[in-house]
């Protein structure tokens, strides 16, 4: 999906191009480190009209309860605050390392 598209949903509401407040949430990886990151357009007036400045990338938390990164972009769009929050704690999840059981030495004996 394009950039800014929060659900990848082919529909005007979550387009990241045709909405004039586009929003997103996804992760980057940066060598070992993956980042959550919120993306959405950019407030400044020459960004505004395009260019690689078009959208604004904000890193977001991964600890806390609440998370004002995301709530500033709740603010930004708040007909997308359930799909964003949803997102957020689905990306959240997906950065979470399952842990290994310790097998016991002495179970087979």
């Amino acid at each position: 999906a394009e950039p800014g598209n929060l659900l990848g949903l082919n529909k005007q509401k979550y387009s990241g191009l045709s909405h004039k407040k586009a929003a997103d949430v996804h992760v980057t990886i940066n060598g070992k480190k993956e980042n959550i990151i919120m993306t959405a357009t950019s407030q400044r007036g020459a960004s505004k009209r395009g260019g690689k400045n078009f959208f604004a990338d904000t890193g977001v938390s991964k600890g806390g309860k609440t998370v004002k990164t995301l709530a500033r972009l709740i603010r930004f769009r708040p007909d997308l605050a359930s799909e964003a929050t949803a997102k957020y704690n689905k990306v959240k999840r997906s950065l979470k390392k399952r842990k290994v059981a310790a097998k016991s030495r002495r179970a087979g004996k």
